[in-house]
């Protein structure tokens, strides 16, 4: 009985401690706990603090700069957002336009509307394009000039993919340049958008020049590049379909049928190619580094889709009708038989 008093004591003695063991242990993980959340709270109060102070300080805050995007947002794109260094100041990066109220439109953002705002309207096109076949490239400068129908402090056209290198804005000789506090390119809506540091004045003509360069695009679109294989040679030439909304990827313009223009058009190439457009070549002029440039006649009134050009090697055939048009074929001889290639229709 000795024996088995004290084997059951030391069993009684050893059952309160393994049940006082649990207790305590999860005391401690119940307080952790709670200290975890308490912690929680407080960095997610000070993230939020902070994140209001961001918002105050960005572009789109008092103070911030003036007519060009905000900051953030889902809405940002990468489009280059530039400043002019003669109007002063440090380039701005584009992201979300800010909220503006409704009321009036000159404070909304337009470059955000599928439509152009319809303040401005172009009345000529000069464009001068320098074609690269080498390498399908192309740079060119196209001088609009265009009717202010409404006071505004935006011009906003169309462009897609170009990259816009240089931005200028004139009323006349007399008048002088009109400053430029910067430009950028707004993806969503494929429209180059240039700031001004003051408004235009209803019912008077101004001059925009744009600098750019792109790629000649292996797409069916735009200004794009084919090719042909002649005698087991493959050649190569530049094309372009602009319909229905695809000059844009060409040369920045107001891209919309309503704006109907004239155009004059002018294309450096290499003297191995040829050029073509919707006119008759005035002059061509020829360099001693083997390029020539092209100079094409003022084409009628007309919308941007009708515009196009060809640069190319093929021969062509040309005829009168008897009401005094002339007609050409373009075509390309393959294995002794006569193609014409359907690209240009």
């Amino acid at each position: 009985m000795g024996d088995g008093d004290a084997g059951g004591r030391g069993l009684a003695g050893a059952r309160p401690r393994g049940t006082e063991r649990p207790s305590a242990v999860h005391g401690r993980l119940v307080l952790a706990f709670a200290v975890c959340i308490v912690a929680l709270l407080a960095v997610t109060a000070l993230a939020v603090l902070l994140s209001l102070r961001f918002d105050g300080c960005g572009p789109g805050a008092p103070g911030g700069a003036p007519g060009l995007p905000a900051r953030g947002g889902n809405a940002s794109f990468p489009g280059p957002a530039r400043r002019d260094p003669q109007a002063g100041g440090e380039a701005s990066t584009p992201g979300a336009p800010a909220a503006r109220p409704p009321s009036d439109p000159e404070r909304e953002h337009p470059w955000t509307h599928l439509r152009l705002p319809g303040h401005l309207k172009p009345l000529h096109y000069n464009l001068m394009l320098t074609a690269f076949m080498d390498n399908f490239t192309f740079s060119g400068e196209v001088n609009v000039e265009i009717a202010c129908t409404n006071r505004t402090r935006y011009v906003v056209l169309h462009a897609s993919r170009v990259a816009v290198d240089k931005v200028q804005l004139a009323e006349d000789r007399a008048a002088g340049a009109v400053p430029v506090a910067g430009f950028f390119l707004y993806p969503q809506t494929q429209v180059l958008v240039v700031v001004l540091n003051r408004s235009l004045d209803a019912h008077r003509n101004y001059n925009l020049k744009v600098v750019y360069s792109a790629l000649i695009e292996n797409e069916l679109l735009g200004f794009f590049r084919s090719s042909y294989v002649l005698h087991g040679e493959r050649r190569f030439l530049g094309v372009t379909q602009f319909s229905p909304t695809h000059a844009r990827k060409a040369f920045p313009c107001f891209d919309e049928p309503i704006y109907k223009a004239t155009f004059k058009i002018s294309i450096k190439h290499q003297a191995t190619y040829l050029s073509l457009s919707n006119m008759p070549v005035e002059t061509s002029v020829f360099e001693e580094d083997g390029w020539v440039t092209d100079h094409f006649s003022q084409t009628p009134l007309m919308s941007t889709y009708y515009l196009a050009w060809a640069i190319c090697n093929f021969t062509y055939r040309e005829t009168t009708t008897k009401s005094g048009v002339a007609v050409s074929i373009l075509n390309m001889f393959l294995d002794n038989m006569y193609f014409v290639d359907p690209s240009l229709k």
